[in-house]
C-alpha cells in the first residue's frame, strides 16, 4: 500500500512566500527556464521570445502553487522549497512545449531533441527519448545534482561526450568540469542503465 504523501501546509507555503527575495529568485527561475529551452529543448527563439516564455512559465507555475493550489509541495520528495519549485517548473515547461496549443506556436521541430539534425526517429520514438531524458534528469535532481552536473548530463544526452567539447559547449574551466564530473560519476551507474536500455 502506498504511503500517504506529506503535503506542505498553507502556513509553510506562506512562509516561503513572505520570507524570500522574490526579485532575485524570480530572475533565477527565469534563467533556469531559458537554460532548459536552449539546452534541453534546443529552441531557436530570439531572446525576447525566450524571456517572454520564461516569464510566463514562472508566473503560471506560481499561480498553480499559490493561487489555484493545483500543484502541491510533497515534503518527502522535495524537503527544500527551491527543489520543489525547480521540478515543478521543469515539468510545466515540458508539458507546455508538448501540448497541442504550443505546437502551433513553435517553429517546426523547435522543441524536439537534436532539432538541428536530421533523424529517422518516429514522433513516438522522439517522445520516448524526451520522456527518458526527463526521467533521468529528474532522478539526478532528486539525487542532489547541481547545475554543473545537470548541464554535463545534457551534453552527454546530446551526444557531446569528449571533455574538451563539453567544456567548450558550457564555457567552464578544467577545475569546474572535473569537480562536477567526479560528482556526476557517483550517480553514473543508474543513469547508464537507463541510457543503455534506450540505446544511447
Amino acid at each position: 500500500m502506498e504511503e500517504p504523501k506529506t503535503i506542505a501546509s498553507e502556513e509553510l507555503l506562506m512562509e516561503q512566500l513572505t520570507n524570500r527575495d522574490w526579485n532575485e529568485f524570480w530572475l533565477r527561475l527565469m534563467g533556469r527556464c531559458a537554460w532548459l529551452l536552449r539546452k534541453r529543448y534546443t529552441v531557436k527563439w530570439p531572446n525576447d521570445k525566450l524571456k517572454d516564455f520564461s516569464r510566463n512559465a514562472v508566473g503560471e507555475i506560481m499561480e498553480k502553487i499559490f493561487v489555484d493550489k493545483k500543484r502541491h509541495w510533497n515534503l518527502e520528495k522535495y524537503p527544500e522549497f527551491e527543489r520543489f519549485i525547480v521540478s515543478a517548473l521543469d515539468s510545466h515547461v515540458n508539458n507546455t512545449l508538448n501540448s497541442k496549443s504550443a505546437e502551433s506556436d513553435l517553429g517546426e521541430n523547435d522543441h524536439l531533441l537534436n532539432s538541428n539534425e536530421e533523424t529517422d526517429l518516429s514522433p513516438a520514438d522522439v517522445l520516448t527519448a524526451q520522456e527518458l531524458r526527463k526521467e533521468v534528469f529528474d532522478e539526478l535532481q532528486a539525487a542532489g545534482a547541481d547545475d554543473d552536473e545537470l548541464m554535463i548530463f545534457e551534453c552527454l544526452a546530446d551526444g557531446i561526450e569528449k571533455p574538451e567539447d563539453i567544456k567548450a559547449e558550457l564555457g567552464i574551466n578544467d577545475a569546474t568540469f572535473h569537480n562536477a564530473w567526479r560528482r556526476l560519476k557517483r550517480k553514473r551507474d543508474d543513469i547508464q542503465k537507463k541510457l543503455i536500455a534506450y540505446g544511447y
